[in-house]
């Protein structure tokens, strides 16, 4: 069982935009092979250990030392072997954009390099885990690092209130209905979307509907499909399966018979 430590944001800038730094570590060799469920957060890995492969789509992926997914709105698996050192960043779907100053949509469902995308931003990152030793200074040194980065300036505050909202908001929403609430033309708030998220907004409905799901399917195996349809925001069951299939690559029935996600696999602290 893999041991995953998530650390809160410390820095009242960064919280807006990250969610939570995380640390994964292996004292002996294991061999990974799990699948990774489409999200819309998106993680920045610095990894410090054996290479990492990525399978997604027939295609397989060798990732650099720091590199990033974006939002993902199609399963995949991670590869990897060896003694494990990670760090991760998870940010919200709109929050990687002050750091990078690019458009969301060109990264979405790829994986990406991030030296090749923001050279400065990458090497702050690997001068950050190299300088500190004990996790708890690298976890802080991440933070500084990312507050060097952040450009506030390159945002329209406004524009991801909206966004935020918007994600947070009840799944069974109607985009129409929202955009009346907020006075919003539906073409502008798919613009914001597709560059600070790399989403339309129906797309992102449906992740976070998935979301729900398939967290309740690996944590609360009790419910019935008929339920965890109605809890997640779904018309009915027929439309949950439908969705379901089509993000993870499986019915719910063979999905909980699988185990083979990473969480399935992990157990998690939290600091």
């Amino acid at each position: 069982m893999l041991q995953i430590v998530r650390y809160a944001i410390k820095s009242e800038r960064l919280k807006p935009w990250v969610k939570f730094i995380w640390y994964l570590e292996t004292v002996s060799n294991v061999s990974l092979n799990h699948k990774l469920l489409p999200t819309d957060s998106i993680d920045v890995i610095i990894n410090l250990s054996d290479k990492i492969d990525y399978q997604i789509e027939k295609q397989r992926y060798r990732a650099g030392t720091v590199h990033f997914n974006g939002t993902r709105n199609k399963p995949g698996f991670i590869i990897q072997a060896g003694k494990i050192r990670v760090f991760g960043i998870s940010f919200y779907p709109f929050g990687l954009y002050p750091f990078l100053k690019v458009p969301m949509l060109e990264f979405s469902n790829q994986l990406n390099d991030l030296e090749l995308v923001d050279k400065r931003f990458a090497q702050k990152l690997e001068v950050a885990v190299q300088d500190a030793k004990e996790t708890s200074e690298v976890v802080n040194a991440i933070e500084k690092a990312l507050l060097l980065l952040l450009d506030q300036s390159s945002v329209e505050m406004k524009n991801i209130d909206l966004i935020r909202r918007f994600c947070s908001e009840n799944k069974e929403q109607s985009i129409n209905h929202f955009c009346e609430k907020n006075g919003l033309n539906i073409k502008t708030l798919e613009r914001q979307c597709l560059k600070y998220a790399g989403y339309t907004p129906k797309t992102l409905i449906r992740i976070g509907r998935f979301q729900s799901a398939s967290k309740q399917l690996i944590y609360n195996e009790e419910n019935s499909f008929v339920e965890l349809a109605c809890d997640s925001g779904y018309y009915d069951q027929a439309h949950f399966i439908k969705e379901f299939q089509e993000f993870s690559g499986t019915t719910p029935g063979k999905f909980n018979k699988e185990g083979l996600t990473i969480k399935e696999h992990s157990r998690y602290s939290f600091f």
